[in-house]
C-alpha cells in the first residue's frame, strides 16, 4: 500500500486486516495533493480496500435500475448494486472489479479542488482475473441438482443461480 498524489491503492490480496484500517484512517484524509476536478474512488469491502481517494476519469456500475458510468461533476446519486462489473477507468488503464452486491453513493465536492467522490461499498469485490468460470458452472450446476423441496431449497436456489450467472458472465 503506498500513499502519493494518485491516492491510495491496495497492491495485493493479503493484508485484509491492516487494508481496512487503513481504509478507515483514509476516510477523512485530505484530498490528493495537486489533484482538480477529478472523481475521486473509493472502492472496498468488509475484507479489503482495494482503493481510497483514487483520482479516475469514471467508473461504471452495475446498478438495479441498470448499468451507469459516473465521471466526475454527475448529479448526486445513491444506488444499490446488482451482481456484475465495475469497470474503473484512468487515462488508458482499465480495471475490472466483480461485486456480488452493495451501494455506491455519488457526491458533489467539498471543497474548491473541483473533486467529487464516488464510494463504493460493495460485500465483496475481486478482480474479474480471478474469476473462475468452470467452479461457477460447477456450483451452479450443484444448485440446480440439489433438493427443492422447502422454501429455503427454492430459494437458496434461485438467489445462488443468480449469483452463479452473473459471475460466468464476468468470467467470460
Amino acid at each position: 500500500k503506498n500513499q502519493n498524489a494518485q491516492g491510495v491503492c491496495s497492491s495485493h490480496r493479503g493484508g485484509s486486516a491492516m487494508a481496512f484500517r487503513l481504509s478507515r484512517f483514509m476516510r477523512f484524509a485530505a484530498e490528493p495533493t495537486g489533484v482538480t476536478n477529478r472523481l475521486l474512488l473509493t472502492l472496498g469491502s468488509p475484507a479489503e480496500s482495494i482503493c481510497v481517494r483514487k483520482p479516475i476519469d469514471s467508473v461504471t456500475v452495475p446498478g438495479y435500475e441498470g448499468v451507469f458510468t459516473l465521471t466526475n461533476n454527475h448529479s448526486l446519486t445513491v444506488s444499490m448494486l446488482k451482481p456484475g462489473v465495475i469497470t474503473v477507468r484512468e487515462g488508458s488503464n482499465t480495471e475490472e472489479y466483480f461485486v456480488s452486491d452493495g451501494f455506491v453513493f455519488f457526491n458533489q465536492a467539498k471543497d474548491d479542488s473541483g473533486c467529487c467522490t464516488a464510494e463504493i461499498s460493495a460485500v465483496e469485490a475481486v478482480p474479474t482475473s480471478a474469476l473462475d468460470k468452470d467452479r461457477a458452472t460447477q456450483v451452479l450446476s450443484e444448485l440446480l441438482s440439489g433438493p427443492k423441496d422447502t422454501e429455503w431449497d427454492k430459494t437458496k436456489i434461485q438467489l445462488g443461480s443468480a449469483l452463479c450467472n452473473a459471475v460466468i458472465r464476468a468470467a467470460q
